[in-house]
């Protein structure tokens, strides 16, 4: 393959790159691969950890190329060296994706009606007509491929590689290949299982796109309670500069506010938030000016249950809630730190009378941004029994409350995420279900909060069950770094997507 693939390259693209994906291989290939890029100064060798399919292989491919043009194809050379060179003539400026399409088959009477009926069903479907959908040879300018957020993992992906084309108004050309069976091995293209995922894939696409859920996806990490104590500020900034963290949230009542003001000073790419509390922290103003809030001695609530309980009952003021709230915001202006976007301790930011207040302070102050925890799909946390009940439930509430606080947040001209991960898995994000939901992420913007620590001893005296430890070896995995740069993810901030007007 390196071989014929230079000799398509020469005298065409003298500065060209081969990007190898090994789909989880048990047989050497990862290995033999990663000689090829040793040897080879334009060879790149990438790996998957387990085998995902077809589309997860192309996609990896797709979303790492670097250059310009990105061409795809199997290694197993359905094109010869000097058709691809001839086919490759027919791309100019006026084209955005080129497509080839097959001339002369041997693949036998099963294989051809069974893609005769596939781009049947394709055009019919989605009225895309081309002539050889999941013929494997697609030069497409790499532009257009990062306006995409391709999720197919089996070989749907031709197929959704050319609708998303459409969809953004690209301009194809077809060109007729003569085409190569392979030498060794035999095609799984036309077992059932993979046919089945097909129509699977399909299905799922036809209802994302009706929804309007297609594009590329950006994702804000977004780590919580940065100033509550040294371990956690000490995670926070680990998970940024080593790990996958684009902003954290500021707590003002935290017992290590300052420290976390000195780490945030030293970090100015470090996008802020205010962590806005009503609960388990200390209140920034005096006792006799928040008493509704506090204790004798001046702390909050020990649980959002015990504070909803009080709201409730009609025991918290309204007044004092938003004089305590100015007090916190004002502290964290008074550092001369900028601040993108408020969210809150626990999310009581969200009910109905305190949503309406938080939405006009970050409007006075001339905040951008607030968290909307409306999530759509948990990431499969491991809790049982009682336990697995009770957060469902708070699911369901917090799902309520964000659809009456729409309004409030609109009104005001607030920024928020289009999706939020991270309050069905607070303080249990593990590796595996962090690649799970970047793997996941729908287009658009997404917010995933988490919760990095050095000390999972804190958690005896707060009596959170955070796995803090935990969740700083997750944000800083090496696999879920690999997980955003082969799904095509943009790590973004909310000072960023408030700096381009989004």
């Amino acid at each position: 393959m390196l071989p014929e693939t230079q000799r398509i390259a020469e005298g065409i693209a003298p500065d060209f790159e081969m990007v190898l994906v090994d789909d989880g291989s048990t047989d050497g290939s990862g290995r033999f691969i990663e000689q090829l890029a040793a040897q080879h100064a334009n060879v790149r060798a990438l790996h998957h950890g387990r085998n995902r399919g077809l589309g997860a292989a192309i996609r990896t491919g797709l979303m790492n190329a670097t250059r310009e043009l990105v061409l795809y194809m199997d290694s197993d050379f359905p094109v010869g060296a000097d058709d691809a060179r001839a086919a490759l003539g027919c791309f100019s400026e006026d084209v955005d994706l080129l497509i080839g399409y097959r001339v002369g088959r041997a693949e036998g009477i099963k294989r051809e009606a069974m893609s005769w009926t596939y781009n049947r069903m394709i055009r019919w479907g989605f009225g895309l007509r081309v002539r050889d959908v999941n013929f494997a040879f697609k030069l497409i300018r790499r532009p257009l491929l990062q306006q995409m957020r391709l999720r197919s993992e089996g070989s749907f992906i031709d197929a959704e590689l050319l609708l998303e084309a459409t969809r953004l108004g690209a301009r194809l050309r077809e060109v007729g290949l003569q085409y190569h069976t392979r030498v060794a091995g035999v095609s799984t293209a036309a077992s059932y299982r993979v046919v089945l995922r097909i129509f699977g894939e399909m299905w799922r696409y036809r209802r994302r796109r009706r929804a309007g859920e297609v594009g590329p996806a950006h994702l804000i990490v977004n780590a919580d309670d940065f100033g509550l104590c040294r371990a956690v500020n000490e995670g926070v900034a680990s998970a940024f500069d080593n790990g996958v963290v684009t902003s954290a949230s500021l707590l003002p009542t935290g017992d290590r506010f300052e420290q976390a003001v000195q780490l945030a000073r030293a970090r100015p790419e470090l996008d802020l938030g205010i962590h806005l509390a009503l609960t388990q922290t200390r209140s920034i103003l005096a006792t006799e000016q928040v008493g509704s809030l506090v204790d004798a001695r001046g702390r909050f609530a020990p649980t959002w249950l015990a504070f909803l309980s009080r709201y409730l009952r009609g025991g918290i003021r309204g007044t004092e809630v938003e004089r305590e709230l100015r007090a916190q915001i004002e502290r964290a202006l008074a550092t001369g730190l900028s601040f993108s976007h408020l969210d809150s301790h626990q999310h009581l930011h969200m009910l109905p009378g305190v949503l309406r207040t938080v939405a006009r302070l970050a409007g006075e102050y001339g905040i951008g941004a607030v968290r909307y925890p409306k999530q759509r799909r948990a990431e499969g946390v491991k809790r049982r029994g009682v336990g697995a009940m009770r957060r469902r439930g708070e699911l369901a509430a917090m799902r309520a409350m964000c659809c009456l606080g729409r309004g409030a947040i609109r009104g005001n001209g607030l920024l928020t995420a289009d999706d939020f991960r991270g309050f069905a898995e607070a303080g249990s994000w593990s590796r595996e279900s962090l690649v799970r939901a970047v793997d996941r992420l729908d287009s658009g913007v997404t917010e995933l909060g988490c919760h990095p620590g050095t000390d999972d001893g804190i958690d005896a005296e707060l009596g959170w069950s955070y796995g803090w430890e935990q969740e700083l070896a997750a944000v800083t995995s090496p696999e879920v770094a690999a997980a955003v740069l082969h799904g095509g993810v943009n790590l973004t901030t909310y000072r960023e997507l408030l700096t381009r007007g989004r």
